[in-house]
């Protein structure tokens, strides 16, 4: 006898699978990421399809499947449009999501990644009748992850020095995009050319930043006013570190 299941869930991928099937990756409220098989779907008949799109919030029904679980139903709670109507807000969201999908483990529940997916999608979505600026994509791109990397387990050594484990004083510091953490100028002095690659050099600003986003007491982005400048050192180091580290 087949089981089902309901959760909330968010869909994060949608590709092909089989002649008339699909393969449709959820991060879901109760269960995590899952990858659900959607029968049917291709058919011009499918009512499920237009529910399934990447970014669509909806309630989902699972049921167990011999080999691999399946969508029973899914019903549109929101769809995004205004997100999905700006250049900007599509191309930052789904890096959002791109991310959270490659980063998850299958079936490992966190509600609390689940609610920043979901506010960070909604963010997007409510800058109605404003068109999203580059700068404005890439904090909240940064906000997001490192949040997210933070609840994952990875968030970054940014108070002491990852070598000598002294306090960080102003002045030239390094973040080692390897190890995910800060460096200080002393410590690089001794460190040797080949491994320098993996070091970025980090204003105090940028420290000051990361240090805000990453702080648990900072559940939503602050309202700050941040230069391009920084903005752009924050938006370099966290591609940085995502690309070398994972």
């Amino acid at each position: 006898m087949e089981t089902s299941r309901k959760t909330q869930a968010i869909v994060l991928s949608h590709q092909d699978y089989r002649e008339n099937d699909s393969l449709v990756g959820f991060y879901t409220l109760d269960y995590g990421k899952l990858s659900l098989i959607v029968r049917g779907s291709k058919k011009l008949q499918s009512k499920l399809a237009g529910h399934l799109e990447p970014f669509n919030f909806v309630n989902l029904m699972i049921i167990s499947g011999k080999s691999r679980d399946y969508v029973g139903s899914a019903v549109l709670r929101e769809s995004f449009l205004t997100l999905k109507d700006d250049l900007n807000s599509l191309y930052y969201a789904g890096q959002g999501l791109n991310w959270l999908n490659r980063l998850s483990e299958e079936g490992e529940a966190d509600q609390e990644i689940f609610s920043l997916l979901l506010g960070y999608l909604s963010f997007f979505n409510n800058k109605k009748n404003q068109t999203l600026s580059q700068e404005e994509g890439e904090i909240l791109f940064s906000f997001f992850m490192f949040k997210v990397l933070s609840k994952l387990g990875y968030k970054p050594q940014l108070q002491t020095c990852l070598n000598c484990a002294q306090k960080l004083k102003p002045g030239k510091n390094y973040f080692n995009l390897k190890n995910g953490g800060l460096i200080c100028a002393n410590c690089f002095k001794t460190i040797k050319e080949a491994e320098k690659i993996e070091l970025l050099a980090i204003s105090d600003n940028c420290i000051k930043l990361l240090r805000l986003l990453t702080d648990e007491e900072t559940p939503t982005i602050p309202n700050l006013k941040i230069d391009k400048k920084l903005i752009k050192e924050l938006s370099i180091l966290t591609l940085g570190f995502l690309n070398y580290r994972f």
